[in-house]
């Protein structure tokens, strides 16, 4: 009686362990990377409240460059700024938010404050910015704020 209990305690494990093993491979192995436009192309926004533009580079080893330019200069500037165009670099991840996600950058040391990040301009700090997937030349505008200013984007082929 306990070698039949035996094997059959030892059937049903098999049997978990193929379903389990089969569960597993049975998941989607390759999704789709919700990225994969914007890499070697440009992201190009505008704030329609300040007319500021800015422009961001994402790479698919996790890395980014946004490029800010703020528009006419009152006055020349000195050699540590304010300058009209600036830029930073640094890493990122991406974050699923419920159906929507989150493109968390993290700038590069020294995290110098940029004109951008003191006028609240969009990718210019160290937070996180709703993203949606887009083809490549798609034009739209959103507010990521509710209480922000709204952004015309342009999704453009190449660098």
């Amino acid at each position: 009686m306990l070698r039949c209990c035996g094997l059959m305690v030892l059937a049903m494990l098999a049997d978990a362990l193929a379903v389990t093993v089969g569960a597993q491979s049975a998941a989607p192995s390759t999704d789709p990377d919700p990225l994969a436009n914007y890499y070697r192309n440009t992201l190009i926004w505008q704030n329609q409240t300040t007319h500021a533009i800015g422009r961001l580079w994402l790479n698919p080893d996790g890395r980014y460059f946004a490029f800010f330019n703020m528009g006419p200069q009152a006055k020349m500037p000195d050699t540590h700024g304010p300058f009209q165009v600036q830029g930073r670099e640094g890493s990122y991840t991406l974050r699923a938010a419920g159906a929507q996600y989150r493109l968390c950058l993290w700038p590069q040391a020294p995290r110098i404050t940029l004109g951008a990040q003191v006028q609240g301009e969009l990718y210019a700090g160290a937070d996180c910015y709703p993203l949606a997937p887009h083809p490549v030349g798609d034009l739209w505008s959103e507010s990521t704020d509710p209480a922000g200013p709204v952004y015309k984007f342009w999704f453009v082929r190449g660098r």
